[in-house]
């Protein structure tokens, strides 16, 4: 396969996922991978594979972080859906590497794509922490609302001690 369609195929999600067999038999109903394993490793074509995977899971990343500081209405769910199906793709790209196919470009690649992963989780937590303090504030509301002090005891995540 040209460098060209090895490129194109890397920047598709579906070349990292799998087919069904076209016979539709010996593999009991199991998809079999749609790439084959040759006797010719191509060093290129897998970190080609490796950083378009990466980039991708980066756009979403990027995405899931401006929402974090903007927009109340993002699909939180759909964007982690994302997240883990390009860590799932990626761990797949990163098994075509050989130890000595990570050369220093691949390796400053993946020290960016480790920092972007890291903003992410500080907004995240920051996000959680924020919910969290939320979650507190509207649980003592409640108890202060529903009770006349007789029968009192703490709901929420701040408990009291005896």
């Amino acid at each position: 396969m040209s460098a060209p369609a090895l490129d194109s195929q890397a920047r598709s999600p579906q070349s990292l996922q799998t087919t069904s067999h076209p016979s539709g038999s010996g593999h009991g109903g199991r998809r079999a991978p749609t790439h084959t394993r040759s006797g010719v490793h191509d060093a290129d074509a897998a970190r080609s594979v490796v950083f378009s995977v990466i980039q991708r899971i980066e756009g979403d990343l990027d995405e899931e972080t401006l929402a974090l500081d903007s927009s109340p209405n993002f699909d939180f769910k759909a964007s982690n859906d994302r997240k883990s199906q390009g860590l799932v793709d990626l761990n797949q790209a990163m098994r075509r590497l050989k130890s000595s196919d990570i050369n220093d470009d691949l390796e400053r690649r993946l020290q960016i794509f480790r920092g972007k992963l890291a903003v992410n989780l500080r907004k995240i937590r920051l996000h959680l922490d924020a919910v969290k303090e939320i979650t507190a504030m509207l649980s003592e509301a409640i108890q202060s609302a529903e009770s006349d002090g007789t029968y009192t005891r703490n709901i929420g995540p701040q408990r009291s001690t005896p």
